[in-house]
């Protein structure tokens, strides 16, 4: 069987396809390229300096982790509030995470130059994008020049035990943007840099462990306050104590405050950041076991209540609010 010959002329072999833009020769052109030795080496040079580049960057990033690893180390056994290990601490895992960021941005623009994109195309779009996301993150980036105000002025570290409003927390992470608040019952809170307006660090300098004691209007304060400073002098011989003490010796304070059933005295003294919940727990035990000992009252709340009758016989109301106070 025999098919007609074609009408078309013998130059119609070069026709442009309309819909794709390609012409026959450029389909041969592509075939034989496709098989030809000179572009399968260049497929292998190119996949060839993509892999080392990668490479690279992971043993980059690997170098930058051991050294922060070692840096950390040297610290390890610093008290958690010693400025130079918190200085530490945070300035690695900031510059951990800055390492991470430039090595990757680095290794991306050297991998699509290998593999034939316009560099200087890429960048100039990047900066334009970059300068329209700016505007349209305001927020965000607020939070990131708040956070290197907070590293550079030092306020903060990891370790510090710091209040925020009605929360109080230790600080596990400092970062550019992000901090990382850990409360005593597990939660941890996350506080963007620049939120952070007014806080209070405790774990600066010094603390003061403040111990308030209320004593009955019925209690011989002399007493009362005799025993404080007995309490006060044997907590200052402890092991304890002798370790955390900033001062000489604690100090009792009388009478500072006149309640509705007690009077307020108070032990105080100056200790190492830290240290004051522990100092506290301690001198609150002293006293009630030496209160205890010596038959100081510690008052409970009291009320007088006056009963009155409307029709009752002269002497009455008297006799029926001794009645009720005696009870």
């Amino acid at each position: 069987m025999q098919f007609p010959a074609s009408s078309a002329p013998a130059d119609t072999a070069a026709v442009v396809d309309s819909a794709i833009g390609l012409t026959a020769e450029d389909v041969v052109a592509a075939k034989e390229a496709l098989f030809s030795t000179e572009f399968w080496l260049g497929v292998g040079q190119t996949a060839l300096k993509v892999a080392v580049t990668v490479a690279l960057a992971l043993v980059a990033i690997a170098v930058v982790a051991r050294i922060k690893r070692r840096w950390v180390a040297s610290v390890h056994e610093d008290p958690a509030t010693d400025k130079r290990r918190q200085r530490v601490l945070t300035t690695a895992d900031l510059l951990g995470s800055v390492a991470r960021y430039v090595i990757w941005a680095i290794t991306i623009v050297t991998v699509l130059g290998l593999v034939g994109f316009d560099i200087r195309a890429l960048l100039a779009g990047a900066g334009i994008a970059g300068l329209a996301i700016g505007f349209g993150a305001q927020t965000l980036v607020k939070d990131v020049i708040s956070g290197f105000f907070l590293l550079f002025d030092d306020t903060l570290g990891n370790g510090d035990l710091i209040r925020i409003g009605t929360d109080t927390g230790t600080v596990e992470y400092v970062g550019l943007r992000l901090i990382k608040v850990r409360k005593f019952d597990g939660e941890l809170l996350m506080v963007p840099a620049g939120e952070l307006r007014t806080f209070g660090n405790k774990s600066v300098g010094f603390a003061r462990a403040i111990v308030e004691v209320g004593l009955s209007y019925e209690q011989d304060a002399g007493q009362a306050l005799a025993v404080l400073e007995d309490v006060a002098r044997e907590w200052a011989e402890t092991e304890h104590a002798q370790e955390v003490m900033l001062e000489e010796a604690p100090q009792v304070q009388a009478l500072m405050a006149l309640g509705d059933s007690a009077v307020t005295a108070r032990v105080i003294v100056q200790v190492r950041p830290g240290e004051q919940f522990q100092t506290e727990r301690d001198l609150r035990s002293l006293i009630k076991a030496r209160f205890d000992e010596r038959g100081v009252e510690i008052p409970f709340p009291r009320r007088t209540v006056y009963v009155k009758s409307a029709g009752g016989a002269p002497g009455d109301d008297e006799a029926s609010a001794a009645a009720a106070a005696g009870a």
